[in-house]
């Protein structure tokens, strides 16, 4: 065992900086020594991001869910498998809002455009929300209508599948961010 003191610590960081963050997967220039605040030992080098959200992790787990510290690995693990599960293709209703909030305020006028093309609006009804809150109003509408149909085909042998169309639809929605700024 060693102890490393504080002002040596900016140079074992250095010396042991992976070249990307071993739990997100990126590259950055923020790199910070990660440590076990139980027995207060190194574990190694991550991104400053992956740090903060260990320590949360670590706390909520610990303090809110009252859990044994040595156990939280296996639950990170039954976390990964739970959100590795085939989705249910049910919509919440604290879903659609948020797929709608980010319909307006995250999305380009154009890029609304298609994806309402893409539920089913013709291209006549779409030169008709001319203004972002009947866009809004149309996407909610349609997109309560896209989960409430039945989304999959049988092909002559009995085989199901989902719709492409459905499946691009899923795959958009998901991809909503905070990447674009919302257009007139």
């Amino acid at each position: 065992m060693t102890y490393i003191p504080a002002n040596k610590l900016a140079n074992w960081r250095k010396e042991n900086e992976p070249s990307e963050c071993p739990i997100l997967s990126v590259k950055t220039n923020d790199w910070v020594v990660d440590h076990d605040h139980l027995s207060g030992e190194v574990r190694g080098v991550i991104s400053r991001q992956a740090n903060t959200l260990i320590g949360k992790v670590e706390n909520i787990f610990t303090s809110m869910c009252k859990g044994d510290p040595q156990e939280l690995p296996e639950v990170l693990e039954n976390i990964a498998v739970y959100l590795r599960k085939d989705d249910t293709k049910i919509l919440h209703p604290v879903g659609l809002n948020q797929l709608t909030s980010r319909f307006k305020n995250n999305l380009l006028k154009d890029d609304q455009c298609f994806l309402l093309h893409l539920l089913g609006a013709t291209l006549s009804e779409i030169e008709t929300y001319n203004n972002v809150g009947k866009r809004v109003k149309a996407f909610k509408k349609l997109l309560k209508e896209f989960y409430e149909k039945d989304t999959t085909t049988t092909d002559p042998n009995g085989t199901q599948s989902s719709k492409g169309s459905d499946k691009q639809i899923r795959r958009l929605l998901l991809q909503i961010r905070g990447r674009y700024t919302r257009g007139s």
